[in-house]
């Protein structure tokens, strides 16, 4: 639940209401009910509840961010930092120069639990007095520090190793992902300071796994007495990987050019039993690869080898035959994957999230007969088929029980689907609805002709569990949809129906959900409203929805991101009624809303008190008055994008210096140059799978 609260109500009123208050082990207890927004607004009501959520279990939830889009008062924020009573105990710091004479590091640096470094600016020496004062570090990523790896001479001081090694015992986690110049040298010393390690991140690193290559660098192959100073390579990689296989469970080689043979390898290493593997936009994997990788690593419980362009239905009967301790299985835009190989799916029991977003051959076939289906496998007559000559699919006769069993199983364990951009109908997205019960999120963006008023109201009646929905670009979803109104059939031609929904639609659907005469057993549909956990929500390019949905469908407690980016047909009215009822709002994207004015915006920015970020990106109708209007009653944002807004002035973005401003194409309107659009939410299907 959402709580609110007044801000003038300072910490210096809270002893007011001491005297009354529960023990707080009580209050800690019901903290933990809330999310993180919520606690922290909690923890303002007096000096008890806010001593009650800074509880150890509670403060290892937030991270602090710091760096852009905020790099330039970053010592301001630390001069805050020095007086601040609250403990902080994750860091990131994102694109800034760091320095060891930074106060942060002797204030934080000994209880730091946390520390994310992308891409930052500092010397390898810095990098490591830094080390040296996080005394009780278990999170450690340096991603994409160029400074501090270039010269490869970071920890070339062995007395350094043997006391980091020491410090950073307790580290498990280290990512080095998208260093270019990591090499076997800085790679050997950067895992030998962290002798625990459990998960392991390469991701994006130019890592070599070609034989030749290999042998060029290290003729004997074995041994490795010096390690090359000049590229990573993946031998060198895999006789680390032996010495720790007992103690790692996490890999990711994501956007690397790793193959079968050393995927293969890697898998049979001795004593190696991974719980996840991420191999993202690995476009060498092959059906050898996965077969090697299946055979060995069967308790892995998160694949994901989304973007891998040769993965195809071959390799998905291995990981769905051998695998079957799988809970997060991505698949996205795997091109081969056709409806036969998604049928295999049904395999995985244990399967708690799906992600199949992009996978152009699939159709309806791929839900009604294969995800959502109630048949055994065995019983499809398209899966008796042999699909490579060294498989085969034979799996044990199951009894009816057996069976129910494994379907209910199925049903209740999926809390997160994603399959956007799919060539799906109605029937589909009525499958998914009925069959999956317990969804917690769902994304059908793109889903052109299976995303409508019709199946959205399926959604309403039987997902009431959703915490995300994302149905961003689906044109056909209309007030009608959201707003539970009465679904009639039409007897007019397309052409004549179009004219009057134009006409009429907002009239008549406003005098539906106004009415309140209607007989006791009438019943009119699901309104969006049922979905009382919604916590994110994505219409965007959904542009039939209007004031009437905004009005009449928009109730949400717990609402913190909704998008409604490029509907076109919201005005100020509906931006009243929105920021009246969703008191919870964090993110809100109005981009391409171009009916809003600043009238609405003032409406929003006056009652919707933790709003953070807000995207207005070319409305054009606002002005400095609603840059005046944030400045007076925003005290928590802290991101606005005001880009090719032409009614604003720079004198009045400028003017806004609590907080970042996105106006970087401002100026280039002004001018009347040529406009770029910014990229879309996400990538569209090639124009061969459009239906």
């Amino acid at each position: 639940m959402a709580i609110m609260f007044d801000s003038k109500n300072h910490m210096n009123n809270m002893s007011e209401t001491d005297n009354l208050q529960l023990p707080i082990d009580a209050i800690i207890h019901i903290l933990s009910y809330l999310s993180t927004s919520d606690r922290m607004a909690a923890g303002l009501v007096n000096r008890t509840w806010h001593e009650a959520s800074l509880a150890m279990k509670f403060l290892d939830e937030v991270e602090l961010v710091l760096g852009r889009p905020r790099a330039d008062n970053l010592n301001e924020v630390i001069e805050l930092l020095q007086h601040s009573t609250r403990p902080f105990y994750n860091f990131v710091f994102r694109k800034v120069e760091l320095k060891r004479n930074m106060a942060i590091w002797d204030r934080y640096g000994p209880h730091m639990k946390s520390l994310v470094l992308l891409c930052c600016d500092l010397s390898e020496k810095t990098l490591v007095e830094i080390f040296k004062c996080c005394k009780s570090l278990r999170i450690l990523h340096i991603n994409d520090c160029r400074e501090s790896l270039m010269s490869g001479r970071l920890l070339e001081d062995e007395n350094d190793i043997k006391e980091l090694s020491e410090t950073f015992k307790n580290v498990y986690e280290l990512s080095l992902g998208y260093n270019r110049f990591l090499s076997d040298a800085l790679f050997n010393r950067l895992v030998a300071i962290c002798p625990n390690l459990e998960s392991l991140s390469l991701m994006g690193c130019q890592m070599t796994f070609h034989y030749g290559l290999n042998r060029k660098f290290y003729p004997d192959f074995y041994g490795l007495p010096y390690p090359s100073k000049s590229t990573l390579t993946f031998i060198n990689a895999l006789d680390y990987f032996g010495r720790q296989a007992y103690k790692l469970k996490h890999l990711n080689f994501s956007y690397t050019l790793i193959d079968p043979s050393a995927l293969t390898i890697l898998s049979g290493l001795q004593n190696l039993r991974l719980e996840s593997l991420i191999l993202q936009g690995c476009d060498h994997l092959s059906i050898e690869s996965i077969r090697g990788m299946t055979q060995h690593q069967t308790c892995l419980k998160v694949l994901d080898i989304s973007f891998s362009v040769r993965i195809a239905d071959d390799s998905l009967l291995c990981i769905c035959e051998n695998l079957t301790k799988l809970e997060t299985l991505r698949i996205r835009r795997c091109r081969e994957v056709t409806d036969i190989g998604i049928k295999y799916i049904q395999l995985l029991q244990h399967l708690k999230e799906l992600n199949i977003s992009e996978d152009e051959q699939l159709t309806d076939d791929s839900i009604t007969r294969g995800l959502c289906s109630g048949c055994n496998i065995i019983d499809d007559e398209n899966m008796d088929q042999n699909i490579d000559g060294n498989i085969n699919f034979a799996p044990p006769e199951k009894n009816c029980v057996q069976r129910r069993t494994e379907k209910r199983m199925r049903k209740e364990n999926m809390r997160i689907l994603s399959a956007n951009a799919l060539r799906i109908h109605e029937e589909s997205v009525e499958c998914i609805s009925k069959f999956f019960p317990n969804l917690r999120q769902l994304e059908l963006s793109y889903c052109f002709s299976g995303v409508t008023d019709k199946t959205i109201q399926m959604i309403f009646k039987e997902l009431v569990h959703l915490q995300t929905l994302n149905i961003s670009h689906c044109d056909e979803v209309s007030d009608a949809g959201l707003t539970e109104s009465r679904l009639r059939i039409s007897l007019r031609s397309k052409a004549e129906e179009e004219i009057v929904r134009d006409a009429d639609r907002k009239r008549e659907i406003m005098k539906l959900c106004e009415n309140v005469s209607k007989p006791l057993n009438s019943f009119s549909g699901y309104s969006l409203i049922r979905l009382k956990c919604l916590q994110e929500l994505d219409l965007s390019g959904c542009n039939r929805i209007t004031d009437v949905s905004l009005k009449h469908a928009f109730a949400f407690p717990e609402l913190k991101i909704l998008n409604l980016s490029q509907c076109q047909q919201i005005t100020d009215i509906g931006l009243d009624y929105l920021s009246k009822n969703n008191p919870a709002i964090e993110y809100l994207n109005l981009n391409r809303c171009y009916n809003i004015s600043d009238i609405g915006i003032s409406y929003l920015v006056q009652r919707l008190h933790r709003l953070k970020r807000l995207l207005i990106q070319r409305c054009s109708q606002l002005t400095d008055r609603t840059l005046d209007s944030i400045k007076l009653y925003c005290k928590s944002l802290h991101y606005l994008d005001t880009r090719y807004c032409r009614g604003m002035s720079v004198a009045g973005l400028e003017s806004l210096t609590h907080l970042y401003v996105d106006c970087h194409e401002h100026a280039d309107v002004a001018s009347g140059e040529n406009e770029i659009l910014p990229p879309p939410p996400l990538p569209l299907p090639s124009l061969s799978s459009l239906p």
